[in-house]
């Protein structure tokens, strides 16, 4: 369960902040203790789903990082119509020839997902275990 104590971040975005929400995100997952690769890849996995929010979903969009029992967690929500099930179950990413289709399949690699997505909007969480 997330208390304030361990809050990383917390805010809205938009298009316009998604630069910042990245810095911020690289800056707090830094804070949490991850380096190298590692805070890399996890930096680009939350920046792919806030891409996606902006891309695809509806305001309001947030982001909210925090750290659990040895893991740095980000949930990044969206208001928008949901993910399509052919998206969320393709193995594959898209070919090289189209635009986009690949975010999803990057967070899968980069670190660990879990989507809750319907009607009412989109919620991704993406974790990694912290350095012990």
């Amino acid at each position: 369960m997330r208390t304030l104590a361990s809050s990383l971040l917390s805010l809205e975005f938009d298009r316009s902040s998604v630069t910042r929400v990245r810095h911020l995100v690289m800056v707090s997952a830094q804070e949490a203790g991850l380096k190298g690769v590692v805070l890399e890849d996890y930096v680009l996995a939350v920046h792919e789903a806030v891409t996606n929010a902006v891309r695809y979903g509806s305001p309001p969009r947030g982001i909210a990082m925090w750290r659990e029992t040895g893991t740095l967690v980000c949930e990044i929500t969206d208001q928008g119509p949901g993910i399509p099930d052919e998206v969320l179950e393709r193995e594959e990413p898209a070919t090289r020839f189209d635009f986009g289709g690949r975010g999803l399949w990057l967070m899968d690699r980069l670190a660990d997902r879990v989507v809750r997505t319907g009607a009412d909007g989109t919620v991704i969480r993406l974790s990694v275990r912290l350095p012990s």
